[in-house]
């Protein structure tokens, strides 16, 4: 119940213990008028436009309820403690309104934390002058319920379908025992990612302060000191990969007096990014890093057909249809014909795509491209005008090859960067019913704004060339979030035949390496050899090379026809990836990194082409390369073992397998390999106490992932099975079955061992 500062209600049959003005006024004093809520920390008075008096929006609301019935009542209170400042927390109204509706989540403890932490942020500022503390991080759950917005990972019109057992394993992971911990949670375009994010953030806000991170306020993150369990969703991190991976070598060195959590989503984890993030090339940072990695990157997959129809049959219902169940699974064949991967965000496209009325799309980007003509349409319509709607998808664009940009951001870009006269608008100009800030977040979802810009390089005249020189400006705006962009592009419309323009949009004569490093990030992404892109790509490159560009380009030419010659592995062509891999060798400096990989990669095909001398002749290359890193070494280590122990020579695999983990400069990964497989050769060998002792080392590990030191006490339990003494496997196999990670097959194992452990004891 909720009570104000001008008058002290009453209800009808019942005695309520309200708060005194006395108490009303000590409780809004003690947090400087300023909302509890940790989220929100609105100030709640100021003055009114005449000359003298205030205006008050704040309101001293019960803990526990004035009286019996209220929300969170608690009838072992005396009425003098129920009136009391100690039963009250000063709030807004909105927020004074939000903990009623929802009892089950703003507890009485939740609140009593709010009201602790607000009190002493307070006193901080009080103590040090200042308008904000700084264990304080700004953090947004954004929140729409309109039906424009309907594809929009934070629209709440459309309930979550599904992902029960996803929210159990985010949950799980924010019970971690570390004070800090992150994870990486990947998935395509459309998997619904974020969403799940938001789900997560609303689930548990009010016990944590939670939401996503905007760029603007990402530099306080290193520094943070939590007061409460603090979670912090990090999207689009591949553009973000430096700093966060500061951000969480800082938190992972310092003492936190409450946890804080880091949930990282991108798309993939592989590529230059991901190396950046884990520090792969600082491995004693690195090793702090990924001491504090909660588990393996997760992939979030699709919906299974039965929440793909829940899913169809909520957004009909939304939408006022109602649907047969032959309609329904119509809907659902059509989205999986527009999508096998089953991704909710192509069921919700099917479905909006059917209830058009205009028959549904032959493909996924048909269907994408008639959401974009009603989202333009309606857009000119708001904004009233030609010239406005024009300004307006210019916008549009440029945020949209930024990953969204704030209003702030865009001030500065107009500034810095002059665009010419008439492209863009001025940050005041007027949109009628279309606010900019709308604007600036660019079109979303990414596969459809991705879609948006590469259409509009498609067309003629002045809109093709504003398209381009909206490009050219994200590129010098920030390279960074460009690159993302052309890369989730190359992901999800890897076939549109303006692809290479966005290659092009970079700055070639002024920043060729950094143009030509965004290449070559994209070729894995291309997904086929005979890629129509791989043709401009190299013969940019022979252009470049023709010119005084220096080494880095022609390491980086190597690089791309290296990243060929894998797409043409991964199709099955291991002898024409020999080829390409051998005549990129020949051009390659020994002094190169990337010799490493091809070497490794070249050995791997000679042994699909069963030319084993060979392939252990690459791989010994790489291990006596004094030009190669240590990750490269430890690779070709591992990969020379496993030669030796399909040969029998366990010494020599043991050999090779301890020389991994001698070396200083290995990932958690590397060293794992070396020593689960060096346990399984010692003991083959006899050697059960050494055996015993690589998994004791595996477990004491701390940058040693949850998957697999539980895949290691799985390979114990199964060892002491089979040496009779069924009974000393128990703890181990109860260990991997209680463990909310593991890999697959891992816990079912687990299971049948432990019903032979259980029926021998």
């Amino acid at each position: 119940m909720i009570l104000g500062d001008k008058m002290t209600r009453k209800t009808f049959g019942a005695s309520r213990d309200d708060f005194s003005k006395v108490v009303k006024d000590a409780l809004a004093r003690r947090v400087a008028s300023r909302c509890s809520n940790p989220d929100c920390r609105a100030v709640t008075s100021g003055p009114k436009l005449q000359s003298s008096g205030a205006v008050n929006v704040g309101v001293a609301a019960h803990i526990t309820a004035a009286s019996p019935g209220g929300p969170r009542y608690d009838p072992a209170l005396t009425p003098v403690e129920r009136a009391s400042e100690h039963n009250g927390i000063w709030l807004c109204q909105n927020c004074g309104k939000l903990i009623d509706s929802d009892v089950l989540r703003y507890t009485a403890s939740a609140l009593r934390q709010w009201k602790n932490e607000a009190e002493r942020e307070t006193l901080k500022m009080l103590e040090a002058g200042v308008g904000e503390s700084c264990d304080s991080l700004r953090l947004a759950l954004p929140q729409l319920d309109s039906s424009d917005s309907l594809l929009a990972f934070a629209n709440t019109a459309i309930a979550r379908v599904g992902r029960d057992a996803e929210i159990r394993e985010l949950k799980e992971f924010l019970q971690a025992e570390q004070a800090f911990s992150w994870w990486l949670w990947t998935g395509s375009a459309g998997a619904g990612k974020s969403r799940l994010a938001v789900e997560l953030c609303r689930g548990v806000a009010g016990e944590w302060h939670a939401g996503f991170l905007r760029e603007d306020f990402q530099s306080a993150l290193g520094s943070l000191q939590p007061t409460r369990p603090t979670l912090v969703v990090v999207d689009y991190a591949a553009q973000r990969s430096e700093w966060l991976s500061e951000a969480l070598f800082r938190l992972s060195q310092r003492a936190l007096s409450a946890p804080v959590r880091v949930l990282v989503l991108e798309r993939q984890a592989a590529g230059t990014w991901w190396d950046t993030l884990q520090r792969t090339h600082r491995m004693e940072e690195s090793f702090h890093v990924q001491a504090r990695q909660y588990g393996l990157p997760r992939e979030l997959g699709g919906l299974s057909r039965p929440d793909i129809r829940r899913l169809i049959k909520a957004v009909a219902t939304y939408a006022g249809t109602e649907l047969s169940s032959t309609n329904v699974e119509d809907i659902a064949d059509h989205a999986e014909k527009i999508d096998a991967e089953r991704r909710p965000l192509f069921a919700l496209v099917a479905t909006m795509d059917w209830l058009d009325g205009n028959g549904v799309s032959v493909d996924r980007d048909a269907a994408l491209r008639r959401l974009i003509a009603r989202m333009d349409g309606q857009t000119a319509q708001s904004v009233g005008g030609s010239s406005p709607a024009r300004r307006a998808r210019n916008v549009r664009t440029l945020a949209t090859a930024l990953g969204g940009v704030s209003a702030d951001a865009y001030a500065r870009l107009l500034l810095t960067l002059s665009p010419p006269a008439g492209l863009l608008p001025d940050v005041y100009d007027d949109f009628l019913a279309v606010s900019l800030d709308d604007l600036l977040d660019g079109v979303r979802p990414d596969i459809l704004g991705e879609l948006y810009v590469l259409d509009r390089l498609a067309a003629t005249g002045t809109e093709r060339a504003a398209a381009v020189g909206l490009l050219q400006l994200a590129w010098r705006a920030d390279q960074q979030a460009y690159q993302a962009f052309v890369e989730r592009a190359a992901g999800d419309h890897s076939e549109h035949e303006q692809l290479v323009h966005l290659f092009d949009a970079g700055d070639w004569i002024d920043s060729p390496v950094s143009c030509a490093r965004m290449v070559v990030d994209t070729v894995p992404l291309l997904q086929r050899s005979d890629h129509p892109a791989l043709e401009w790509i190299f013969s940019r490159f022979d252009t470049l090379r023709e010119s005084p560009s220096g080494q880095s380009i022609d390491e980086l030419a190597v690089t791309a026809r290296f990243r060929f010659a894998n797409l043409v592995l991964k199709e099955g062509d291991a002898r024409r990836a020999n080829e390409l891999l051998t005549k990129a060798l020949a051009d390659c400096d020994p002094r190169w990194s990337v010799r490493s990989g091809i070497l490794n990669n070249r050995g791997i095909t000679r042994l699909e082409i069963e030319d084993r001398d060979a392939a252990m002749a690459d791989f010994t290359s790489v291990i006596e390369d004094s030009f190669a890193e240590d990750e490269a070494r430890a690779c070709a280590l591992n990969n020379r073992a496993d030669l030796h122990d399909d040969d029998g020579d366990v010494t020599s695999a043991v050999a090779d397998r301890t020389a991994v983990l001698g070396l200083a400069e290995t990932t958690y990964n590397r060293r794992y390999i070396a020593l689960a497989r060096r346990a399984r050769a010692l003991w083959a060998s006899g050697d059960r106490a050494g055996a015993h002792q690589d998994i004791a080392s595996i477990l004491a590990t701390s940058d040693i992932v949850t998957e697999q030191k539980m895949a290691a006490r799985l390979q114990r339990a199964e060892w002491v099975v089979g040496s009779g003494s069924p009974s000393e496997a128990r703890p181990d196999l109860e260990a991997v079955i209680a463990s909310p990670r593991n890999f697959d097959g891992v816990e079912r194992r687990a299971r049948e061992l432990l019903s032979t452990a259980m029926g021998d004891s």
